[in-house]
């Protein structure tokens, strides 16, 4: 920087004015280094004070705890040289209107909101009833026919589906999924169907005297299809005679 010189400073007139702009100087550079060393907001950053300080008495966001969204980078926040006026056009969106009458603009920003409240205090509640149940080990696909082989028992809650839940592994048994099963999930009784044993044109063997001192087995077409324990109408292979038979198993029936 170059200072300023005064000729003839010679004289006590000069001396003492050059002595008074000497100090005028320092203390101008001293106040102008003084001000740039104080760190002041930006214009967002006033934009956001002067938002939630406005929200804090807003109905629509009093007793929330708020948090103003950035604005897009493209945008330029420009300072406001007086308080800027918020509005809430929409209640049920988080957008509010910004607006400054000096220079004059207008913003749209979002207030990203939360409730708040107290955790509440679990130190005395009830612990929830455990109910046993079958929980599946793996993916299980709609229209498999499953074991008890393929599920865990476990406890957990159920609440809401206390008489939905399966919990015997025996009741499972030549059961067929309707919809998909995600591994750990338990088993409701809406999850299954009686599987289909027997379809119509499979051969099925077909077991007579059971019971009655003799046994004997035979070939039979299902002209229908079933589940375990439902009556079918078959047809003996060998004679063609037409025969009724209840379901046992898969492709297996007894004469009725």
């Amino acid at each position: 920087m170059q200072m300023p010189c005064l000729k003839n400073a010679d004289t006590p007139r000069l001396k003492r004015w050059g002595l008074w702009l000497g100090v005028c100087v320092l203390s101008q550079a001293q106040l102008g280094f003084a001000a740039d060393s104080v760190a002041t907001d930006t214009a967002f950053e006033v934009l956001q004070k002067q938002a939630l300080q406005w929200a804090a008495n807003h109905p629509s966001f009093q007793g929330k705890q708020v948090q103003v969204v950035p604005v897009d980078p493209r945008i330029t926040v420009q300072s406001c040289q007086q308080t800027m006026q918020f509005e809430h056009p929409f209640p049920n969106q988080p957008a509010i209107r910004v607006r400054c009458a000096q220079p004059v603009w207008q913003l749209f920003v979002n207030l990203n909101s939360a409730q708040a409240f107290a955790p509440p205090n679990r130190a005395n509640a009830p612990a929830p009833v455990l109910h046993k149940v079958l929980v599946s080990k793996e993916l299980l696909k709609r229209g498999t026919v499953i074991t008890p082989a393929m599920f865990n028992s476990a406890e957990m809650p159920a609440a809401g589906m206390e008489n939905q839940i399966i919990s015997d592994a025996k009741l499972i048994k030549n059961m067929e999924l309707v919809r998909d099963l995600v591994p750990n999930t338990p088993l409701r009784s809406y999850d299954v169907k009686n599987a289909i044993l027997v379809k119509r044109g499979h051969e099925v063997q077909v077991t007579a005297g059971e019971g009655q001192g003799f046994s004997i087995t035979m070939r039979a077409e299902a002209l229908q299809e079933g589940g375990l324990g439902e009556q079918i109408r078959l047809k003996n292979v060998e004679s063609g005679r037409s025969l009724y038979g209840v379901i046992t198993g898969p492709n297996a029936a007894k004469l009725r």
